[in-house]
C-alpha cells in the first residue's frame, strides 16, 4: 500500500443469525402442548409466557403509581409467585409458603392438603429440569372461587429434535406421575407446553377443583427428594 494512501476503516461483514435453540408454539396456539403432556390448559396465554407476567400490562403508568390493595385477603380470589433456587430444599420453602398463603386467605379445609401436595410436586418436578444455580418459578391463583391453580416454570430448553422430544416428554410425565394423580383426583386437569418468549423452558400446570380423600398432606410431603 503507497505510504501516502488514505486508510479506509474496513467495513465489517455481517454476523450469521444465531440458528434459534427455543422452540416456539405455532402461531395462533398459544400454549401449543409439547408431545401430548397432558390435557390441555385453559389458563390464560400470559400466563405460560414470561412467569413475571402475572397479569397483562396496562397501556398507561400512572405516576405516583396507586396504592396496593387493602381489600381482606379472600379465599375465591389471589395470585402469588415464587422464584426459588433449583435446589434440594426447595420444595420444602415452597410447601411452606404455599402454606401460608393458603391459611391467610382462609382457603377451605378440604383444599389445603392436595393443594400443599401439588406445589410440593410441582417444585420437585422443576427443580428437576433446572441445572444448579438456575431459578425455577412458582405460581399459586385462584379466580372467582374456581379451582386452584398451581404453575411451575423450569428452564429446559424444548428440545428441536423429534426424537429427543419424544424422549424428553416421556420423562417428564414419569415425573409428574404424582400430580396426574393428585390432578384426576381432585376434578383437575394438568399439562405441560413450551413457555412463550420472553421466557425460555416449559410452563407445567396443574388444578384441583376439590379436595382429594386421602390426600398426604402437610406432613407427608415436606420432606420429599429432589432426584
Amino acid at each position: 500500500m503507497p505510504e501516502n494512501a488514505p486508510l479506509t476503516p474496513a467495513t465489517p461483514e455481517p454476523a450469521p443469525a444465531a440458528a434459534s435453540t427455543a422452540r416456539r408454539a405455532p402461531a395462533g396456539r398459544p400454549g401449543h402442548q409439547l408431545a401430548a403432556g397432558g390435557v390441555r390448559s385453559s389458563l390464560p396465554a400470559y400466563t405460560l409466557g414470561s412467569p413475571y407476567a402475572l397479569q397483562s400490562a396496562s397501556a398507561i403508568t400512572h405516576c405516583p403509581p396507586p396504592p396496593p390493595g387493602l381489600k381482606e385477603p379472600s379465599a375465591s380470589h389471589f395470585a402469588y409467585g415464587l422464584t426459588l433456587p433449583s435446589a434440594t430444599g426447595t420444595p420444602v420453602i415452597a410447601h411452606d409458603s404455599a402454606g401460608a398463603v393458603l391459611d391467610v386467605h382462609g382457603v377451605e379445609d378440604e383444599l389445603i392438603d392436595p393443594a400443599l401436595s401439588l406445589v410440593h410436586e410441582l417444585a420437585v418436578h422443576a427443580c428437576r429440569f433446572t441445572g444448579a444455580g438456575e431459578l425455577v418459578h412458582l405460581v399459586l391463583r385462584r379466580s372467582d372461587g374456581g379451582a386452584l391453580q398451581v404453575v411451575a416454570y423450569d428452564t429446559h430448553t424444548p428440545h428441536l429434535n423429534s426424537r429427543l422430544a419424544g424422549q424428553c416428554a416421556e420423562r417428564r410425565r414419569v415425573s409428574l406421575a404424582a400430580v396426574r394423580e393428585l390432578t384426576e383426583a381432585g376434578g383437575g386437569e394438568w399439562g405441560f407446553a413450551a413457555s412463550h418468549p420472553p421466557a425460555a423452558g416449559v410452563c407445567t400446570w396443574a388444578t384441583i377443583a376439590h379436595g382429594v380423600q386421602g390426600a398426604s398432606g402437610a406432613a407427608g410431603v415436606a420432606h420429599g427428594e429432589v432426584a
